[in-house]
């Protein structure tokens, strides 16, 4: 019960330290909507389930034509 409680202590105090990279490669279709996040210009994080995904949606711009 005592170690439980130490380890409790102890994780929840620890850094967050990322460790690793994780590249995504999210195809965009600019069919509809362009200024999607891309090589040569990339704002944000584009992946969709990525709390930055509002952040996709409000540059997006329709296609005109």
């Amino acid at each position: 019960m005592l170690f439980r409680e130490a380890m409790d202590i102890w994780l929840s105090e620890l850094p967050s330290i990322p460790i690793v990279q994780w590249y995504h490669r999210i195809p965009h279709n600019e069919t509809y909507w362009t200024n999607w996040p891309t090589a040569q210009d990339p704002y944000i994080n584009s992946a969709y389930w990525h709390r930055t995904w509002l952040l996709v949606l409000l540059e997006l711009e329709p296609v005109q034509g």
